[in-house]
């Protein structure tokens, strides 16, 4: 198991390291703490002073800065000094999708589409600023506990338009990269189909032994898409096209294609699916997902069967540094929750010791695609967090009400926006929906949404952060006070509250302006907005496996959303009793 840091090499200030993820010719790839935050991040090192690789190392920070999408890796700071280069990154708690095909061999269907539709929105992202990656391939996507899958490397992408060397990963390379020919979405669109040939088949779509036979295949031999599921070959033949003219004009498109052609042969919850199987694939390999190396450094006899693992599967994370990436098994087991995935997971077993005196039935919470249609709006990108399972129909149907209904309050809010709209809208609203799970015990599960949006016309506020904790014995959705003990939302038990959050706080300015004047109405629904639906609480609190999130976000303030995490050792006394007994011990 390699969390060997060594003393001699430079790090950065602020962050304090926690383990090597992984190594290579060019740097290493380090996961660490930001120590104001306390937020995890992987730190991407580059120690080759060569100006060339620092240049080519900039302008890929520089492409991440400019993505901001849910199926690209977050980008979080830059940073060059005398010593090298460093670009700091979301840390993705999960797996390579090459690691994955190495374990399984292949996937099912579904769980092939859910992959390759989140590669898909994740390109398009590129593709709306103008870059190619051309290079995609499995070792450049990781798939978390969740069954949702990132993008992480960009190492040699171009404008759209622009030639460059030949370059890329033969099995996965487009006609026209063979001779140089300027790059466009669809050469990322040629890649992604290669990929969901490998993921439904076990095997790329041309196999040879030199590059010169690859090329010499790629160009001119036929497109084997009998060997797929006939209702994905329309797929593979259109995404395998020779000439780019023949393929979708960019992800976006094939997305759409995807989209309809899965739900024809798979069902409308084909995509929910696929993350469901995925996130199980993964949880396969979970011991080695990075946050659960962590625990696996305490956990009772963990670090020696972790590191036995770690030895067979490899190291590398970041492929244009480091290669393929690690991956692993099942992380915890607490309070009577089995939880398959790492500390991010969104597939979940509820379950007990003793079945026999379990307070409700076994349930699997779980992310899904937002179905309903409403003109106006586009809400391809929206997410929410469903249960499945159980044998109490009306329960699950409580409890999945009261799950979807922060993103409910945001659609009806935007379609009104929409529909009111003068000069009229010319295009559709854009919606989309991030769900955040946050602790999910034997009896509740919290939630807590962003919402981001594209208005059809300019438009100077943010829909607010909304969390939800809801009751999976009665399908209540939990209020602030409900959540807090009794004395806790009142003048009095605020300021103590305010007391133990400030030593926590961050950015005084932003903090200030989010958390002056906190009273007990805030924790409390507003006034509607457009419609007659009340607003989300300005307060309200998160809970996580670490720690109790005191969250400030309101539509149209000046704090779209500001958050402070109080370790649960500082907050239980000021919790109800209910919610402190499904707290980790």
């Amino acid at each position: 198991m390699r969390h060997d840091l060594r003393v001699d090499e430079w790090s950065l200030n602020g962050y304090t390291s926690l383990r090597e993820l992984g190594r290579g010719g060019f740097g290493r790839v380090v996961l660490a703490r930001h120590d104001a935050s306390g937020t995890h991040v992987a730190i991407k090192y580059l120690h080759v002073p060569d100006e060339k690789f620092r240049s080519e190392f900039r302008a890929e920070a520089r492409i991440l800065r400019g993505l901001q999408d849910p199926h690209v890796v977050r980008l979080f700071d830059y940073v060059e000094t005398p010593q090298g280069a460093a670009i700091v990154m979301e840390a993705i708690d999960g797996v390579s999708l090459r690691a994955l095909l190495h374990e399984r061999g292949n996937l099912e269907p579904e769980a092939a589409l859910a992959v390759l539709k989140g590669s898909l929105l994740g390109l398009d992202a590129a593709h709306r600023v103008g870059v190619v990656h051309r290079d995609y391939k499995p070792a450049n996507v990781m798939v978390g506990g969740d069954g949702q899958s990132k993008l992480i490397d960009f190492g040699i992408a171009l404008r759209s338009g622009d030639s460059g060397q030949i370059v890329g990963t033969p099995p996965y390379m487009a006609p026209e990269q063979w001779t140089g020919t300027p790059a466009s979405p669809s050469t990322d669109v040629y890649a992604a189909t290669c990929v969901f040939f490998e993921c439904v088949t076990g095997r790329t779509p041309y196999r040879a032994d030199t590059v010169a036979a690859y090329r010499a295949q790629h160009t001119m031999s036929p497109i084997p898409a009998d060997q797929v599921p006939e209702p994905v070959r329309a797929l593979v033949e259109r995404g395998l096209a020779k000439h780019p003219q023949g393929r979708p004009p960019g992800a976006a498109e094939f997305a759409a294609e995807l989209e309809e052609a899965a739900t024809a042969a798979y069902g409308p919850e084909w995509e929910s699916n696929g993350w469901r199987r995925l996130a199980e694939a993964a949880a396969g390999l979970a011991a080695l997902f990075p946050f659960a190396m962590l625990v696996a450094k305490v956990a009772p006899g963990g670090g020696a069967h972790a590191g036995a693992v770690a030895g067979k599967a490899g190291h590398g994370v970041l492929t244009k540094l480091l290669g393929g990436n690690v991956a692993t098994k099942v992380v915890a087991v607490a309070t009577g929750a089995i939880v398959v995935g790492g500390a991010g997971a969104a597939a979940i077993v509820l379950t007990h010791h003793k079945p026999k005196k379990a307070a409700v039935a076994p349930l699997r919470v779980e992310l899904a695609s937002y179905n309903r249609s409403v003109t106006g709006l586009d809400l391809s990108g929206a997410r929410l967090v469903q249960v499945s399972g159980g044998k109490d129909e009306a329960l699950r149907r409580r409890v999945n009400d009261a799950l979807a209904a922060p993103l409910e309050w945001a659609v009806d809010e935007m379609r009104q926006m929409t529909t009111r709209q003068q000069p009229a809208c010319t295009k559709p609203t854009v919606l989309g929906a991030k769900p955040e799970i946050g602790l999910r015990g034997p009896h509740l599960v919290t939630v807590r949404y962003e919402l981001p949006k594209e208005f059809c016309h300019p438009l100077d506020f943010e829909l607010p952060h909304i969390t939800v904790t809801v009751d999976l014995r009665t399908g209540q959705s939990l209020t602030g006070e409900q959540v807090f003990a009794p004395g806790t939302v009142t003048t009095s038990g605020i300021a103590t509250l305010m007391q133990r959050v400030q030593p926590h706080t961050t950015d005084p300015d932003l903090a200030l302006v989010c958390t002056g004047g906190t009273e007990p109405a805030d924790f409390r629904p507003g006034q509607p907005f457009n419609t007659k639906r009340p607003q989300p609480p300005r307060v309200s609190p998160f809970l996580t496996p670490k720690g109790l999130d005191v969250t400030w976000s309101h539509v149209g303030s000046e704090c779209p959303f500001y958050s402070v995490t109080l370790p649960y050792s500082e907050a239980r006394d000021m919790l109800a009793p209910k919610i402190v007994a499904e707290l980790p011990k």
